[in-house]
């Protein structure tokens, strides 16, 4: 039976108990250059774009394809057609999502928000936070909720304050604007900047 190690990726010049990450992956450390989109590189990275290619594949041929009606393949064509359609999306504008809007717009109270947040899980769009079960990290034998933000801001609060990230700030703030004017509200200048604040 053979090993499913590497042993090409070993950098046999470091001592397995003097640094053993270093020993196990030096020579594709020196050897692999992460590309300038990524902050990192790997196998998983490669699955990753394989499995990406192929589903677009898979998409792009039901797309192109006349398939039987009320069809997976139709469906999922169908699905594809719509978001590719730029001009029908441009004419829409934000009309698709009024409702939520006004719903958004409607809300008073603590209760309304809260209301408003349980229909929104109800109909499927994550809200404020997200939970997921699984196996619990200090008793495996046990699956627990685990819940989480994210989504909502900045993606840390190093974002806000460290002098590296003046232009996504910026950047965040004029996509607030933004988001405010297609959403019809008033004074998007003065949330963005409580909002960023």
């Amino acid at each position: 039976m053979k090993s499913g190690i590497n042993n090409s990726h070993i950098d046999a010049s470091v001592r397995p108990q003097d640094d053993l990450f270093r020993h196990m992956n030096g020579t594709w450390l020196a050897n692999t250059e992460i590309p300038a989109d990524r902050a990192s590189d790997g196998a998983f990275y490669w699955l990753r774009d394989q499995s990406e290619k192929q589903v677009r594949e898979i998409v792009e041929s039901c797309a192109s394809s006349d398939s039987r009606d009320g069809s997976i393949a139709q469906k999922i064509g169908d699905l594809y057609h719509s978001f590719m359609d730029e001009s029908r999306a441009e004419k829409l504008g934000i009309s698709p999502i009024e409702k939520d809007l006004a719903r958004a717009a409607s809300i008073n109270s603590r209760s309304d928000f809260l209301r408003v947040l349980g229909e929104l899980e109800e109909e499927g769009l994550q809200g404020l936070f997200y939970g997921f079960i699984t196996t619990d990290n200090k008793q495996s034998d046990t699956n627990i909720i685990y819940l989480g933000q994210s989504g909502l801001s900045l993606p840390d609060e190093a974002y806000y304050r460290e002098e590296e990230y003046v232009e996504i700030r910026k950047a965040f703030v004029a996509h607030v604007i933004r988001m405010f004017a297609l959403a019809g509200i008033d004074d998007g200048i003065g949330h963005a900047e409580r909002i960023l604040s």
